[in-house]
């Protein structure tokens, strides 16, 4: 994976409410959903972790920019089941820039974080 300049992980979270087969049959639709439409956009490594209450995803892509995240979001914002909340989290390999994305019903919110003078302010 060292060709791939960005790792990106996810992370959606179900409703509370939904039952445990409703939850099953939402957890299977969105893993192949999301397949299908991260390697429409590139995407590569796309791996997928059940949890009791959510979904963990990761994926890496070749490039890390802005344009192609922002073409993943648009991609994958009306993929997201209206019971669930998302996020992604995208960082450069060489760890200069990090992005945070929140999915919710209207869409995506963008985070950026500038790391590359490496202060953490610890």
């Amino acid at each position: 994976m060292a060709t791939f300049d960005c790792e990106v992980f996810g992370y959606v979270e179900y409703n509370p409410e939904l039952s445990y087969a409703e939850l099953i049959d939402c957890e299977n639709e969105l893993k192949e959903t999301l397949t299908e439409t991260l390697h429409s956009c590139g995407a590569e490594h796309i791996d997928f972790v059940g949890l009791d209450d959510g979904l963990r995803f990761q994926f890496a892509v070749s490039e890390y920019g802005e344009a192609v995240l922002h073409e993943i979001c648009d991609v994958l914002a009306p993929t997201f089941p209206k019971e669930t909340t998302a996020r992604l989290f995208a960082i450069q390999k060489n760890l200069e820039v990090a992005h945070l994305y929140q999915f919710t019903a209207k869409g995506w919110q963008e985070t950026a974080l500038n790391i590359s003078a490496g202060i953490c302010g610890c």
